[in-house]
């Protein structure tokens, strides 16, 4: 009886979203048809009562939502009374008293084409269907006497058939797949509810931490007395915080990963690094949360070799952790225990996962890694060792089953060597994604390290000199940037500074650029440069010449080494602050108005937008922290509402104010619309205080800096007096030997040979196009074309020509004419020598006979 309600339970929660339309349609529609049937295309038969009946009786559908709840519990009765009536009873007898014509069939196999589609299940569509057309006839025996089949034919009979169960088995393939979503959603809110409870019960260890070290508390009002706590206390606390803060974001990722997987998504390689497996699975078995400390001694681990590989620590946590979870649900079995082996051969290493449960038979042991798969264990939600063999697999590994049943069950998974090709095939699809900026004005010096970038797959762009990098900063993310320490238009250091600094960046950039590594290229003493580096905020220095392995060992610490945390370093701009805190979650606002407060920030609370528009109108404040879920007004309307400014007599700054959200979605679309909204920056729940701090700090320094570009040296490249410029420009050398011998060094005489070539092609159109520039007095073709001629000319080592179009490139970039009028016909001099030098280099022996 259990198993039929909840049947007839599932057929109407299916059908209840359309009942209204379905209900408005039978009510109308049966009249309306007998219109057509009786004076439009006339039928030998119509019944308007039988209509008429059929029509009232579906009136409740239309107002099921309506319906008393003392009423609804017969509402399941009616239903199927009503669905029973108005299609299989009422289509089957207009067809038996219309004697079988062809109007009726038809309408008879489209009533039963909307009654599959109203209750879903086959086997209740199947019942109906029959019982209708039985009592029907019935009907029409006792009334006429008889049942005509006049106009029916045998063919019907196959297409009826045909349709019906077709209809039938499309339908059930349909609810089979929304069945299957359906499971996969419940299965994943387990699976992550499961992956929360990790977390939580740790930040619940953490608190209970936190108040056995802080003095108890008492019911009596003391509030002018204080307490003191010991410097070891202070230090726990401040450990027991951090710790909680990283599970918390190891939490996150774990549950992003598997959203992601179940989107169809792969896991996310961007973040795996180099990892001891020693340390790792220590690590994990640590912070596995036990149910008490006989549970754990039931763990053993047993390192035979240490090895290194590469992956994400966390998601590697996660493997153990299932892997745990699974095994201790037999812990009470006699002499159950669990042992973690690591052993590294010449060709693979290995981690030998093994426990004294049950065992598992044969013909399961694969079946456990497929989705929703749960062995029959009370509480398995079947996402665990499926996503585990997700995570081993983009780890490049494997993950296998072997087990004896009633002895053992052994997981064992093989992780590739770290220097093996596979690993290395990983590292380039990891680094293809990775951007790196060189800024560097020696055009061999760019080309070399252009050269041995190329070669570790990274994307990299090219700035000439440090003004021209900062704006590049400014504009796109960069994960490595190569900063020469001698540029001349903007001294590095301040340049470095600048970008630490972050004024007049974006706030999502700019968070970023508080800790991206800047490496610094210089020719200078290497204690010298260390000591300017670390002034300013470099990591790390290289002296020229740089050498491939110099940058194969920066690219493997900065992108394959582990990550460093935001620092923030800007109590002093937000002391003092006043902020308003838009949100409704208390919880929320106790927590964030604590961290704000001991940064010396004076916090204003609002429930809603609304209230916050209010707020404004009424007061001044520095900052807005804006939740985006809210009651009343959300956190988007109400920014357009503020950015708009209709509302306001008051308060003028709300352009201006600088506003971030707070949102516990991530996804790209939400991104849009907080910033179509005009919001400066968002952060993602749950908000940790390096990254509230350092968001605020950078909000408040842009806005406070609004207008400022680069600090300081803004100017390019001071203009050269023009006499010393001309005069001394003869001087120059026509080639730069280091660069040609580094384009020897790359690629031999023959890339030599074919960059003259090309050089010279390029050179012939672009000096062309600047005649066109100059006699159309066009300075926006003469600029890009001067400029692409200073690129070509440096690169191919013509230094007499680089050095010329350098200069007139600084006019030109200003919307000038060089201060020499007869510049053009001294560029053509210089191209000539440099093309006899460059034709000298490459065919000397024809050019000596000649």
């Amino acid at each position: 009886m259990q198993k039929l309600k909840s049947l007839s339970k599932g057929i109407i929660e299916h059908a209840e979203p359309n009942l209204g339309i379905i209900g408005i349609f039978t009510t109308l529609g049966y009249p309306v048809y007998y219109i057509i049937w009786t004076y439009l295309f006339p039928q030998p038969y119509e019944n308007l009562a039988l209509r008429m009946f059929c029509a009232v009786i579906s009136i409740p559908c239309i107002l099921h939502r309506q319906i008393p709840v003392s009423v609804k519990k017969f509402f399941p009765l009616y239903f199927y009374f009503t669905f029973f009536i108005d299609v299989p009873y009422f289509f089957s007898f207009m067809l038996l008293k219309n004697e079988c014509s062809i109007i009726w069939t038809m309408s008879l196999l489209t009533g039963i084409f909307m009654l599959i589609l109203i209750l879903s299940n086959w086997m209740v569509v199947s019942i109906m269907t029959i019982l209708g057309f039985m009592t029907a006839y019935a009907t029409v025996m006792f009334l006429d006497g008889e049942v005509s089949f006049a106009h029916f034919q045998l063919e019907y009979i196959p297409i009826f058939l045909f349709s019906f169960f077709g209809s039938i088995i499309a339908n059930h393939n349909r609810q089979l797949a929304n069945q299957t979503k359906i499971s996969l959603l419940k299965s994943l809110s387990g699976s992550i509810a499961h992956e929360m409870r990790n977390p939580l019960n740790a930040i619940t260890n953490a608190i209970g931490s936190v108040q056995a070290t802080l003095p108890k508390k008492t019911d009596i009002n003391t509030e002018s007395e204080s307490y003191s706590v010991s410097y070891s206390c202070l230090m726990n606390i401040h450990q027991v915080i951090e710790e909680s803060s990283n599970t918390l974001n190891r939490a996150n990722k774990i549950i992003d990963s598997i959203l992601t997987s179940m989107r169809g998504g792969e896991v996310s390689t961007g973040m795996f690094i180099r990892i001891s497996v020693a340390d790792a699975v220590e690590e994990a078995v640590s912070n596995f949360p036990f149910n008490d400390a006989e549970e754990k001694m039931l763990v053993s681990i047993n390192k035979i070799q240490n090895f290194n590989f590469l992956g994400d620590r966390d998601l590697f946590h996660y493997v153990l952790f299932n892997l745990l979870k699974n095994s201790l649900y037999y812990k009470n079995k006699k002499n159950f225990c669990i042992t973690i082996t690591t052993d590294s051969t010449l060709t693979e290493n290995t981690i030998k996962f093994r426990d004294t449960g049950p065992g598992i038979p044969a013909n399961k042991r694969e079946l456990v890694f497929d989705s929703f798969y749960t062995s029959d264990k009370k509480g398995g939600n079947g996402l665990g060792l499926s996503f585990c063999r997700r995570v081993i697999d983009a780890f490049g590994g494997t993950i296998v089953c072997n087990s004896k049943e009633g002895e053992w069950t052994e997981f064992t998974i093989t992780l590739p060597k770290y220097d093996s090709k596979k690993v290395k095939e990983i590292k380039k699809r990891i680094l293809q994604e990775k951007r790196v900026l060189i800024t560097e004005d020696q055009p061999g010096n760019r080309l070399l390290l252009s050269k041995f970038l190329s070669e570790t797959n990274c994307q990299y762009e090219i700035a000439e000199n440090s003004t021209r990098a900062i704006e590049m900063l400014s504009e796109k993310r960069y994960d490595l940037i190569f900063m020469e320490f001698e540029t001349h238009a903007l001294n590095d250091v301040s340049a470095v500074r600048f970008i630490r600094s972050a004024e007049g960046i974006a706030p999502a950039l700019a968070i970023h650029y508080l800790d991206v590594p800047v490496i610094g290229l210089t020719s200078l003493p290497r204690e010298k440069a260390l000591e300017q580096a670390g002034k300013c905020g470099i990591n790390e220095v290289i002296t020229k010449p740089v050498k491939k392995t110099d940058i194969r060992k920066i690219i493997e610490k900065y992108f394959f080494s582990g990550v460093q945390s935001i620092r923030h370093g800007g109590e002093e701009l937000i002391s003092g602050k006043r902020i308003l805190l838009v949100d409704d979650n208390e919880t929320s606002v106790k927590f964030m108005s604590i961290m704000l407060d001991h940064f010396g920030c004076n916090v204003d609370h609002a429930i809603h937008g609304k209230e916050a528009i209010d707020l404004l109108e009424k007061e001044d404040f520095d900052l807005v922290l804006m939740d985006l879920e809210m009651p009343v007004m959300g956190g988007i309307e109400a920014t357009r509402v503020i950015r708009e400014g209709t509302r306001f007599n008051r308060f003028r700054s709300f352009k201006t104010i600088p506003i971030i959200a707070l949102t516990g979605n991530d996804d790209e679309q939400n991104k849009e619309n907080i910033k179509n909204a005009g919001m400066n920056h968002h952060l993602c729940k749950p908000v940790f205080t390096d990254a509230l701090i350092s968001a605020i700090t950078l909000v408040l320094n842009n806005e406070s800096d609004e207008k400022k570009t680069i600090p300081a040296n803004k100017k390019e490249r001071p203009v050269t007096s023009r006499v010393t410029f001309w005069n001394t420009l003869n001087s120059e050398n026509i080639l730069d030997a280091a660069i040609i011998n580094s384009l020897i060094e790359i690629g031999g005489e023959e890339l030599l040979e074919s960059l003259v070539e090309s050089f010279s092609t390029d050179t012939d159109k672009l000096i062309g196009k600047l005649e066109e520039s100059v006699a159309a007095k066009e300075l926006k073709q003469f600029d890009f074309t001067i400029h692409t001629l200073k690129g070509s000319s440096g690169c191919i080592g013509a230094h007499k020509m680089f050095v010329l179009c350098r200069y007139i490139n600084e006019y030109s970039r200003k919307g000038e004419w060089p201060d020499n009028s007869t510049w053009l016909e001294i560029l053509k001099t210089v191209y000539a020598e440099t093309k006899h030098e460059l034709q000298i280099l490459i065919n000397p022996e024809t050019t000596s006979s000649s």
